[in-house]
């Protein structure tokens, strides 16, 4: 196609009086811009609601009676919060380079190192989030006299301080299981929530890399 977007990019690149090629240029920058400042804005809202739901945590346990588990909930939530803020901030000392596709390119690389790092992370902080959610269940029970009904219902269980030792095995049992599984959990989540301007953010780079490589 003579007038096909290869044409008029390879047009401009090779003549460089050609007044097309700045206008190729400027939509490519355009659309550089609209997905950096969309990635950068997502984050930002997911910062929020982390944020939020730390604020919110103490105030559901405290009528649930688990005081101590909502303020451990909040202050891990405050420290996921914490490091999100920083990686934001990161984006700014991203290498811009001479073009839209190396500053792109740029992005590419470090939305992979942050993801890649939040990974190790959550295969931590998942655990300790069920950790605290099997705490909430179990003072739950317990306020309500749940486990005396238990113990006298099945007087032959073994137990552990005030806990079954089939509760306490079950607990661990899953407490390992979400350790394994946190990596597929967040990138599930990851791909949950950024999937689309990531699938976008790679379709512009090839994009771009093909009619580079038409020159």
């Amino acid at each position: 196609m003579k007038n096909s977007i290869e044409a008029i990019w390879k047009e401009g690149f090779l003549n460089e009086t050609s007044l097309v090629a700045p206008k190729i240029n400027d939509l490519y920058n355009q659309k550089s811009k609209h997905l950096v400042d969309k990635m950068e804005r997502m984050f930002r809202i997911n910062l929020v609601v982390i944020i939020g739901t730390a604020i919110v945590f103490p105030l559901i346990y405290y009528v649930l009676d688990a005081v101590w588990e909502g303020a451990a909930g909040s202050l891990l939530l405050l420290l996921t919060a914490w490091y999100n803020k920083r990686q934001i901030d990161s984006i700014k000392s991203l290498d811009q380079g001479a073009t839209s596709l190396e500053y792109l390119k740029s992005l590419d690389r470090w939305l992979r190192d942050v993801f890649l790092k939040s990974e190790k992370i959550a295969r931590f902080s998942y655990p300790l989030y069920y950790l605290i959610a099997i705490s909430t269940i179990w003072s739950a029970w317990n306020n309500q006299g749940l486990n005396l009904k238990i113990r006298h219902r099945f007087p032959d269980l073994l137990i552990i301080g005030d806990i079954s030792l089939i509760a306490l095995l079950f607990a661990g049992l899953t407490i390992l299981l979400m350790f394994y599984f946190s990596a597929k959990i967040y990138r599930w989540e990851v791909r949950l929530m950024y999937g689309r301007v990531l699938d976008k953010l790679k379709e512009t780079i090839a994009e771009m890399e093909k009619l580079k490589q038409g020159l």
